[in-house]
């Protein structure tokens, strides 16, 4: 049977509740800023260099499933010009990489 410390819920409530906070602030926040066209090109590009920044410091290290993420997230994205295929297109290369490779 698993229990739980109280400390490690409190720690687990704490850290759900900054992380609401944090994105309801971004929200907050954005609602003052005008959205032009610079601003739109902005937040559009934000998702890919999400995506690269989460990818490219396991590729530098010389990560193979990493790498093939990142050239599949590449090609997925000039591809489709969608947000979310170009994601799953990299974690399944680098999952299914990394099954082979066992």
């Amino acid at each position: 049977m698993l229990s739980l410390d109280p400390n490690t819920l409190l720690g687990i409530a704490v850290v759900a509740l900054i992380t609401a906070l944090n994105r309801m602030a971004g929200f907050y926040l954005m609602r003052h800023v005008p959205i032009t066209p610079r601003v739109r090109r902005i937040l559009d590009a934000l998702p890919g260099s999400v995506l690269v920044a989460l990818l490219a410091p396991g590729a530098v290290r010389g990560d193979l499933g990493m790498m093939v993420g990142l050239v599949v997230a590449f090609l997925a994205a000039k591809l489709v010009r969608n947000d979310l295929v170009p994601v799953a297109a990299a974690m399944a290369a680098a999952a299914g990489l990394r099954a082979l490779m066992g």
